[in-house]
């Protein structure tokens, strides 16, 4: 039974005192609105109208009812209202979902940012690796590097990132620079695991015009990006580094990138959201920030 379907005919007849103007107002027969009407009596067991062949009128129970109803659904009114305000106003928190590596380098700043433009709207920034659910986490708005990790997701395309195979310059002191992939395998590679395939990222070389995909001995494995640039940093071996990641030490000079024709694949940088029927203005507000952001960061 739709009960408020029900008390939503009840308000309407109450309201106009007659069956076929209530109708009217309702869009459905007169015949519709009688057999409303006899269910709901039905349901709660009272007569809410006397009725005449000249006039409708509310009996003492239906009066009772009438007020109790006629507020209960204004309040509903006011919350659908105040619903649809907090859709059109910038306001309230937003659940931020991205990788360590990205947050820390690129999103953690856009965000600073956004919350500086829009004081009344608070971002929650979680990092995770591995990836999360987004949609068990309840996240309004994400970035990802590399495949979506729903294809359900309304996603935008923000740029593209490569990795680096680099080194400090102490251990290429210490050990030698390399001048074939082949020569890796006398070297001490520290490898990273795809937090979300749980694989090993390839090692791809370009030669020619032909690719090359090597598997070197590995000394250190890792699934955190920020370990293995801190492994990196520390001279412990070469790695390929996410190119956002490593280009802050590769001007500065504390890594350097090793000339042997690595080329990474490209790893596409998307924000995205879940889809929804209405999107709040804060979370969409913050999506197209972070676009735009991403997109110059990485242009």
């Amino acid at each position: 039974m739709d009960r408020l379907r029900l008390i939503t005919t009840f308000l309407s007849v109450a309201e106009s005192a007659n069956f076929s103007q209530a109708a009217l107002r309702l869009r459905v027969s007169p015949q519709a609105v009688s057999a409303q009407i006899s269910q709901l009596e039905a349901w709660l067991g009272v007569r809410l109208f006397n009725r005449t062949t000249r006039r409708v009128g509310l009996t003492e129970e239906g009066r009772m009812f009438f007020a109790r109803c006629k507020g209960g659904l204004q309040l509903i009114e006011q919350g659908e209202i105040e619903l649809r305000d907090r859709l059109d106003e910038a306001v309230g928190s937003v659940r931020l979902v991205t990788s360590m590596s990205l947050g820390q380098t690129l999103v953690a700043s856009l965000v600073a940012r956004f919350c500086e433009q829009h004081p009344r709207i608070q971002v929650e920034m979680l990092t995770q690796n591995p990836w999360p659910d987004v949609v068990d986490l309840g996240a309004d708005v994400g970035v990802v590097g590399g495949a979506l990790p729903n294809s359900s997701l309304i996603a935008r395309k923000a740029g593209v990132f490569r990795h680096v195979l680099c080194a400090s310059p102490d251990y290429l002191r210490r050990q030698g620079l390399p001048d074939s992939p082949q020569a890796l395998h006398e070297h001490r590679c520290i490898g990273l695991r795809h937090p979300r395939t749980n694989r090993i990222w390839p090692w791809t070389f370009q030669s020619g015009g032909h690719l090359l995909t090597l598997e070197p001995t590995l000394a250190m494995v890792t699934h955190d990006p920020a370990v293995q640039r801190q492994l990196v940093l520390q001279g412990a071996g070469i790695a390929q580094v996410a190119g956002y990641f490593a280009r802050p030490h590769l001007e500065s000079g504390t890594l350097v990138e090793v000339p042997i024709g690595y080329v990474g694949p490209p790893i596409d940088v998307h924000v995205f959201m879940p889809q929804r029927s209405h999107v709040p203005k804060k979370s969409r507000l913050l999506c197209d920030f972070l676009f735009e952001g991403l997109k110059a960061q990485m242009r």
